[in-house]
């Protein structure tokens, strides 16, 4: 029995079971299979619906759920990461995504507090800036750390901040699900899933063309050897967050931040042993097929998870605010990602607008989800142009974080007004800035006619 006491495999298995009874589902019911949604989103939202939150049927520990959205994150970086970099040179897919990240982020941050300003003035009251915050946190972050900044921002007001971040993520999760699906069939019926762009030169590597490590006799099984690899470098990565924590233990504040970049950190890690191993040990074990059935797997648990572990608590308070700033900000990301996909990614615009947009709404496990129904074995260049994107945007991130979120939060009390036109003047030069950045330094375009969503 003490096996069990820590909860930790019960809740395993609730989420395995979750994508089992999904599948399940979208064999027996037609329709559900047709309209090709992800069974793990399927399975996620089902958690929800049945989880501790709403009907309560399902036991499972939500800070458990967290833990593996938390670590299974890190694995997908790790296992893009030791692929093999893919042929050619890509049109500049990664850097575009390093600037489209922020780009949208900071953009649902000014529209964010633009909806808190005009909310309110209609109630001539002050309506937490934090609440419009939340709506890059929520979408792009997920609900680890929506729940963390809100939970931390009730200090100065933010009434129940932690249950609305959640909520908010949920929101976007369900942005990403029921206009994200669509959008997909939608892109595939107009051609555009099919439309390479301006630019076909990178696609990824055949893994048929150097031969598959065959293990010697005794030695372990290649999957075996892929998760081996990929727990080293986590292993690896852990020992560098903790002496950077410890250097950091003066600013409690910076060293929590720290711990949350460990994605990225093992993506840098795993980029260097893949390129050493390639260079000088040309025989090695690490296997491209094997290690993007990892990542899919992680993939899975990871979308299931952070769905099923979202709280609804408060969601009947907030109804009308959080409908407003979530439906504003969901449609601008929507065409934002369709507009900029045609004219700033060369080669396969339609799937980085989808992984974009998934990405930008409910984090980046949920746009590979939706990247799986037109590239179900992550075999093309996006996946690894997102992670590589992902990993490039966080210099340009890291002023939105440190510096433009906290104006608002720090002077609600003495200087509401003020301190809310001044982060909503920030954000708008942080977006110009952006984007040209993004003109001179990646391949964006301004392909005329402008107002068209999608020009040939």
């Amino acid at each position: 029995m003490s096996f069990w006491e820590s909860g930790l495999v019960v809740d395993a298995l609730i989420v395995a079971c979750l994508l089992f009874a999904a599948a399940t589902l979208r064999r027996l019911i037609k329709p559900l299979g047709k309209l090709g949604v992800p069974d793990s989103m399927v399975a996620g939202f089902t958690g929800l619906i049945l989880g501790p939150t709403a009907l309560a049927v399902l036991p499972f520990n939500t800070d458990t759920l967290e833990l593996f959205v938390y670590h299974g994150l890190a694995i997908v970086f790790i296992a893009v990461c030791l692929q093999a970099p893919a042929k050619g040179k890509g049109g500049g897919g990664a850097r575009s995504i390093a600037f489209a990240i922020p780009f949208f982020a900071v953009l649902q941050g000014f529209i964010g507090l633009l909806v808190v300003l005009g909310l309110a003035a209609a109630a001539s009251e002050k309506v937490h800036p934090g609440l419009g915050l939340m709506l890059p946190l929520g979408f792009q972050q997920g609900p680890g750390q929506a729940l963390s900044m809100g939970r931390s921002w009730e200090v100065s007001g933010f009434t129940d901040g932690g249950d609305v971040g959640l909520i908010i993520a949920a929101m976007g999760f369900a942005w990403a699900v029921f206009i994200g699906v669509p959008l997909v069939a939608i892109g595939r019926k107009l051609g555009w899933a099919q439309d390479p762009g301006r630019g076909t030169d990178l696609v990824a590597v055949d893994e048929t063309a150097r031969p598959t490590p065959v293990p010697g006799v005794g030695a372990i099984e290649l999957l075996t050897s892929q998760i081996a690899w990929i727990a080293g470098i986590y292993l690896v990565t852990y020992g560098i967050l903790y002496a950077a924590s410890n250097a950091l233990v003066d600013k409690p504040q910076f060293a929590a931040m720290v711990w949350g970049f460990h994605f990225i950190i093992g993506c840098l890690i795993a980029l260097v042993v893949r390129r050493v191993l390639d260079r000088f040990v040309p025989d090695h074990s690490l296997n491209d097929a094997l290690l993007g059935r990892v990542n899919a797997f992680t993939v899975d648990i990871v979308t299931c998870s952070a769905l099923a572990a979202v709280s609804l608590t408060v969601f009947k308070a907030n109804l009308g605010p959080i409908l407003l700033l979530t439906t504003i900000g969901g449609t601008s990301t929507l065409l934002g990602c369709l507009w900029f996909a045609r004219r700033a990614f060369p080669a396969a615009p339609f799937q980085h607008a989808v992984v974009m947009f998934g990405a930008a709404t409910g984090t980046l496990p949920t746009g590979l989800a939706l990247l799986r129904i037109m590239d179900p074995n992550m075999e093309g260049p996006v996946p690894k142009n997102m992670v590589l994107g992902s990993a490039m945007s966080l210099i340009l991130s890291v002023p939105l974080l440190i510096v433009v979120l906290p104006i608002p939060i720090a002077g609600f009390a003495d200087d509401y007004w003020g301190s809310i036109q001044l982060a909503v003047g920030i954000l708008v030069v942080y977006l110009a800035a952006l984007v040209v950045g993004w003109r001179f330094l990646g391949p964006l375009r301004f392909d005329k006619p402008l107002g068209k969503i999608w020009p040939r």
